[in-house]
């Protein structure tokens, strides 16, 4: 029989490592799940906006949900995306310090989650242990992708490196045989910051991922 998505069979399916029945006993477990509120938003929801307060953490059981922030004059930058298996660390901060949300929450591409409500969040992170090994776990990876997109901006503009590159490798169907890792070697920097400044060009429509290789479309040379 198939789980659906939007159900606490399909939550514990993906989260359940962060609920043992050691610390979660069935009754006291029972009452957790019980607060879940179990979402698919299309492709473009937003799921919060920036200055708003968060009362509900989202859990991603399918799907890409992305956080970013939006500069006065409309130019976006994003700090992370959470998918399958994970959590959104700046929402798992409200109510611990954390007043309005500092970013946009926007759903990539169709997506289910389960949101849990802030004080149900609370107690998961006070009596189980598991549950706050995530979230330091969250916490460091999210820091390191920020740590890392600061160095982006800050010193390097690999995103105008990479797309000059881009340029100057396209054959005349706009069509680029190169992984992201020699593209990566072609501009000076890490696989994956090229894998994420290539999904945003994507999502903005000025090129076409696939494996192996990169088509760009009409749209990029609007960005030179």
């Amino acid at each position: 029989m198939k789980i659906q998505k939007g159900s606490r069979e399909y939550f514990l399916s993906i989260f359940g490592a962060l609920l043992p029945k050691d610390e979660w006993p069935q009754a006291k477990l029972e009452a957790v799940l019980a607060t879940l509120q179990y979402r698919t938003l299309e492709a473009g929801a937003t799921i919060l906006r920036e200055g708003q307060v968060c009362s509900a953490v989202p859990f991603v059981l399918d799907g890409s949900i992305r956080v970013f922030k939006t500069s006065e004059n409309g130019r976006e930058i994003t700090l992370y995306r959470i998918e399958t298996g994970q959590s959104c660390i700046l929402s798992l901060g409200c109510g611990k310090g954390l007043g309005a949300f500092p970013a946009m929450v926007v759903a990539e591409q169709r997506t289910t989650a389960a949101f849990v409500p802030s004080d149900t969040v609370k107690r998961l992170f006070d009596e189980g242990p598991s549950f706050r090994d995530f979230v330091r776990d969250q916490y460091s990876r999210r820091m390191a992708e920020v740590i890392e997109l600061v160095e982006e901006i800050a010193f390097r503009k690999v995103d105008e490196r990479l797309i000059q590159t881009l340029a100057e490798l396209r054959s005349p169907s706009g069509l680029i045989t190169s992984t992201h890792q020699e593209l990566a070697d072609h501009v000076g920097t890490s696989r994956e910051v090229v894998s994420r400044i290539l999904k945003d060009l994507e999502q903005r429509g000025k090129l076409k991922i696939s494996r192996g290789s990169v088509r760009l479309l009409p749209a990029f040379d609007k960005l030179r």
